[in-house]
């Protein structure tokens, strides 16, 4: 598989298979996540790596903070979204729908709960920074996390980037032992994929290239 076949073939999964996979193969495809560019070399990533028991844990402690918590999600991070952003995620849950009807759960607790237990993937990466570090540096945390989403698929891999999980980091950071000046920027499930699993028969589509492009001086 070249780079462009991976950039146009990599997908979102959220079922995986039971298959663990090792501490090195895991290693390899970090390395590439570390690989990625970031402004003037600062490489303002750290990688927490979770499966087995500890993974496990971090599941139970999350759900007991889910059910004592009552947190509730918020997408737009009390902001006002555009509608042409609003009617393009409300494009992919209307795709996504029937793919999770098939299991006999509704949407909402579907991704929920999913994301909670990071839809049951084998090995979950979490992506941490400095807090003293600019917002700027988000971009290149955000380059390591494709690297690393790219590098799992080119191996036969799937992975799932979740954001949602951040409404948990009291949990998170305390199984991770984070310092205070840590941040949890996001986790990826990494696994190998349940070609059975209804919803990861579904792809997302895209907008037409057209609309989001602006050419001057061609």
């Amino acid at each position: 598989m070249n780079v462009i076949e991976g950039i146009r073939s990599r997908k979102t999964f959220r079922g995986f298979t039971g298959k663990s996979l090792s501490r090195d193969l895991v290693r390899e495809i970090l390395q590439d996540g570390h690989s990625a560019p970031s402004a003037s070399n600062m490489q303002p990533w750290e990688f927490y790596v979770l499966t087995g028991k500890s993974l496990a844990d971090l599941f139970f402690s999350i759900d007991d903070y889910h059910r004592t918590e009552k947190i509730k999600y918020n997408p737009s991070k009390d902001k006002k979204i555009p509608n042409e952003y609003l009617q393009r995620r409300k494009d992919l849950f209307r795709g996504l729908k029937p793919y999770i009807a098939d299991l006999g759960d509704g949407q909402k607790t579907f991704i929920e709960s999913g994301s909670i237990r990071f839809y049951d993937a084998p090995v979950v990466v979490f992506l941490v920074t400095d807090h003293e570090l600019p917002d700027t540096k988000l971009l290149d945390i955000g380059m390591a996390a494709e690297n690393i989403m790219l590098s799992a698929h080119a191996r036969g891999l799937a992975t799932c980037a979740i954001a949602y999980t951040l409404l948990y980091a009291e949990p998170i950071r305390k199984t991770l032992q984070l310092h205070a000046q840590k941040d949890i920027v996001l986790s990826v499930c990494l696994g190998y994929p349940d070609t059975d699993f209804p919803v990861n028969q579904f792809r997302s589509d895209r907008v037409d290239l057209d609309k989001v492009i602006t050419w001057q001086g061609f």
